[in-house]
């Protein structure tokens, strides 16, 4: 596999910081950190709105490590959905009951250790930037593998670049140099890549991780759904209903219908929002159970 340069975009900076000792690292982060709270202003400016709207791209790109952030909260925010959604699942009452080994999926609970009282109280089933072993944690428990492999080699080196942002100060080291798979980077080189590329790897892993609750839903549902009551879409049970609630109920929407009376107090205005919430939970569950007969109801 011929591997792709990993963008930059080139900045000029004079730092008194040294980052390539570790007190000028230190500082150097605490000026990132702090510099993230500065914005230029260029409302006085003699600015056009498409001048504008460049100018500030290229201020976003001079608040490093900004562009390097985006990527890291979204890897961080994928590593946190697979274990989250896997915890979640494992919670389902009744679930065990078809796949006995779902209960793997949940948070480690630890005893608390009275010379360590800020220890973490529970441990990741799994290490969950580690792709391999989070598919063979789901093909031990579900039968499957959520995760595509074709795009390990990608989804490994922005792992690196989380961690290159969370530890390293956003510079590329030359000890990680070779790790990388699917980009070439320089090392000493601050992570800066252009928006559009941000943006791009942004969704990127947004789409892996609605690949992952995809597989995950259809395992599921295509597993459990058999095995009801023949007429479950009639009366729906407690498991189908925990299930669509785990899932998001599938993404759907629907649009409050607003107040069907006089609000004249407080209390009636709680009344309203308890009672409009349950209306669009039932109609939400409604149409996922709509959907989920049309799919599903030929093989039950």
């Amino acid at each position: 596999m011929t591997k792709i340069p990993f963008p930059e975009e080139p900045v000029s900076e004079w730092s008194v910081c040294r980052p390539f000792t570790a007190p000028g690292l230190f500082a150097y982060r605490h000026g990132q950190a702090v510099g993230l709270l500065e914005f230029p202003d260029f409302a006085q400016g003699d600015l056009n709105a498409e001048q504008r709207r460049a100018a500030l791209d290229r201020a976003v790109l001079r608040q490093r490590p900004l562009a390097a952030l985006g990527i890291f909260l979204n890897v961080v925010a994928f590593e946190d959905f697979i274990r989250d959604l896997g915890a979640r699942l494992a919670d389902i009452d009744g679930l065990s009951k078809y796949f006995p080994k779902i209960g793997n999926l949940r948070l480690i609970p630890r005893a608390v250790d009275p010379s360590r009282p800020f220890a973490r109280l529970d441990k990741d089933p799994v290490e969950f930037l580690d792709f391999d072993k989070v598919n063979s944690k789901y093909l031990n428990c579900l039968e499957i593998e959520p995760i595509p492999r074709p795009e390990f080699t990608r989804l490994y080196d922005l792992v690196l670049v989380r961690h290159t942002v969370a530890h390293h100060g956003a510079l590329f080291r030359a000890v990680d140099v070779d790790r990388f798979q699917y980009y070439t980077v320089t090392p000493g080189r601050l992570i800066n890549p252009p928006i559009a590329f941000v943006r791009d790897t942004c969704m990127y892993v947004y789409k892996i991780g609605r690949t992952f609750e995809n597989a995950v839903r259809d395992r599921v549902l295509s597993h459990v759904l058999p095995q009801l009551d023949k007429s479950w879409w009639a009366n729906p049970p407690q498991i189908l209903l925990d299930m669509i609630e785990v899932f998001n109920y599938f993404g759907k929407l629907v649009t409050s219908r607003g107040p069907q009376r006089p609000i004249s107090s407080e209390a009636d205005r709680e009344d309203y929002l308890k009672e409009e919430s349950e209306r669009v939970r039932n109609e939400l569950i409604g149409l996922c159970i709509d959907e989920l007969k049309k799919m599903y109801a030929g093989t039950c």
